[in-house]
Formats: C-alpha cells, structure tokens, sequence
C-alpha cells in the first residue's frame, strides 16, 4: 500500500488592509500574513506588484524584514521602511472575516 501523501491543501493568509503615510505620500498597502512556518508576509502594493518578508525575531509586535526592506506591526499600526519610513494604521475592513491584529502568537 502506498505512503500517505502530506496534506497539500494551501495555507489561508490573513489579509490586512493598511493607509501607510510617509513624508509627502500616502500608500494603501494589503498585508497576507502566513503564520505557519515559515512565517511570512506578502505586502501587495498597487501597481508596484508584491513583496515578500520573512518573519524576523522582534521584541514586540512582529518584525518581517528581507535586509532592504522592513514591515513591523503592532496592534493595528505599523511601520514600513522602504528607504525611508512610513507609518501605517489599519484601514476597516469590508469583511467580517478580515482581522486587524495579525500578531502571530508564539
């Protein structure tokens, strides 16, 4: 009889909505966080396509970093440094099943 086969079915993200405000812009940014190892975010911003953080060691909140790039939550805020920093607050979501802490527990 053949091995069982491990379940393949795709791991559901949590979607965040986020309005980040920089010096002189302001970006809406959607946030799938995958909490299953290994944790990531994958930020989806407009027509600038997706970028994809894996999840960094942090002492509060959760810290997704790549090296360039920074996405750092806590609560419903967040800071993303792309260069220079932004600050980013949760927009409401349209959908009860959205969250808007992401925080993934340890």
């Amino acid at each position: 009889m053949p091995a069982a086969l491990p379940d393949a079915r795709a791991e559901e993200a949590i979607r965040v909505r986020y309005q980040c405000l920089g010096r002189f812009d302001a970006t809406e940014v959607t946030a799938l966080f995958f909490n299953k190892a290994p944790s990531e975010v994958v930020l989806l911003v407009g027509s600038e396509g997706a970028l994809r953080l894996p999840q960094q060691r942090a002492a509060s909140g959760a810290r997704y970093a790549d090296g360039t790039d920074a996405f750092w939550i806590k609560g419903d805020r967040a800071n993303w440094t792309r260069g220079t920093t932004m600050t980013c607050q949760t927009v409401p979501s349209r959908v009860s099943s959205d969250r808007s802490s992401p925080e993934p527990t340890r």
